[in-house]
């Protein structure tokens, strides 16, 4: 439940057609448990047949493993030794689930199931995961990590094609690094196939949009969206810097009426002037109550414009979307929503698909004059 980010859309050219089929229908290598480093994981093929290739400096080791065979649950550190022997990396190669966790601070991770080829590489005394996984199982597993809370079927294909979008336009985000792309939040989330709840829901989900994304005059959009907009989505010039004609600031009332609609906090007078640049004698009651009626997305003070969505980031606000009063030494925040605001509002999306309508009547309200393309044709 974060934004897709912008910069990197804009920056950097896409493959050509040709390319861009190719790779995606090879699907995507994540880099695993990307949010946190970790020197040690453990790895275990669940059932079936796999292969195990570990590459020495100086020799190749290869184990096969058959259905009947006892599959041992395998436990690498930072200095990644198999027998004893260092490691540059070690491959699993199977068609069945394999189940990986890792240590972080005194316990392990909860278990992530993956589909694909896995490979282990040492990083100075950490370890790197890589999983090459097939793209609709990579997509289901994205859409239950962002937004996985929902049986509306309608909602997930909505999230599906979002997420397709842009994986479709970031599959060479991070390729000089081995892999196209994390699953921690500077890329999308992905926590492994789905196996929660809704997991046959968001599968079947998935499979109902089949390569299908969303496009602007014939190019992949940049599939924005947030957990609640508190009411009101907004442009992303007004978050960020770039104008997108399919983006719309729109009248949200599906968003509050879920949970992530209200919060309040409380900001040190002292910190929220010391963000400000300006001195403890700035009439802030004065300046609150001449700020025009709804969302603001800029505050003027002085000669400089500050932005709101930076400010939030700033104070870890849970949206930028608040009013603000003067209480004791406090800055009061009563505030609305959760994210950026820009695109599609996750909540509001579930609420529309429990009232009946379609994911592309969802994506159509938060978006304007968006065409549904499957990959081949673009």
């Amino acid at each position: 439940m974060r934004y897709l980010f912008l910069s990197f859309y804009l920056c950097c050219s896409l493959p050509s057609y040709g390319q861009l089929v190719k790779t995606y229908a090879a699907g995507p290598r994540v880099l695993t448990f990307a949010e946190q480093e970790y020197s040690r994981m453990q790895i275990k093929v669940k059932s079936g047949s796999f292969k195990l290739t570990a590459y020495t400096p100086d020799s190749t080791f290869i184990k096969e493993y058959g259905v009947d065979d006892v599959h041992p649950l395998y436990t690498f550190r930072g200095d990644l030794r198999l027998n004893r022997a260092g490691c540059d990396s070690i491959i699993f190669t199977t068609n069945d689930t394999i189940e990986i966790r890792v240590w972080r601070g005194k316990n392990w991770t909860p278990t992530r199931p993956y589909l694909g080829k896995v490979t282990i590489r040492s990083n100075l005394i950490y370890l790197e995961t890589i999983v090459n996984v097939p793209v609709e199982p990579y997509i289901a597993g994205v859409v239950e990590a962002e937004g996985g809370v929902s049986a509306e079927s309608e909602y997930h294909k909505a999230q599906a094609v979002l997420a397709r979008t842009w994986l479709i336009t970031n599959m060479s985000k991070h390729k000089k690094e081995g892999f196209h792309i994390k699953d921690d939040q500077s890329s999308q989330a992905f926590k492994g196939v789905p196996h929660g709840k809704y997991a046959s829901i968001i599968s079947m989900a998935v499979a109902d949009t089949k390569d299908t994304i969303a496009t602007y005059s014939g190019k992949p959009i940049i599939g924005f969206y947030h957990s609640n907009s508190g009411g009101q989505t907004v442009l992303p010039q007004d978050v960020w810097s770039q104008d997108l004609t399919y983006c719309r600031a729109v009248f949200d009332p599906f968003s509050k009426k879920e949970s992530k609609y209200r919060w309040a906090k409380d900001i040190p007078l002292a910190d929220w002037n010391a963000y400000f640049l300006v001195s403890a004698e700035f009439d802030w009651n004065v300046f609150f109550a001449g700020l025009p009626e709804g969302r603001q997305t800029h505050y003027n003070i002085g000669n400089q414009i500050w932005k709101l969505e930076t400010l939030r980031r700033h104070f870890k606000l849970r949206s930028a979307y608040f009013t603000a009063s003067v209480v004791a030494s406090n800055i009061h925040l009563e505030g609305y929503g959760f994210g950026h605001g820009v695109g599609m509002a996750q909540q509001g999306a579930m609420r529309m698909a429990l009232g009946g309508f379609s994911w592309k009547e969802i994506l159509d309200f938060y978006f304007q004059k968006l065409n549904f393309e499957t990959i081949q044709n673009l």
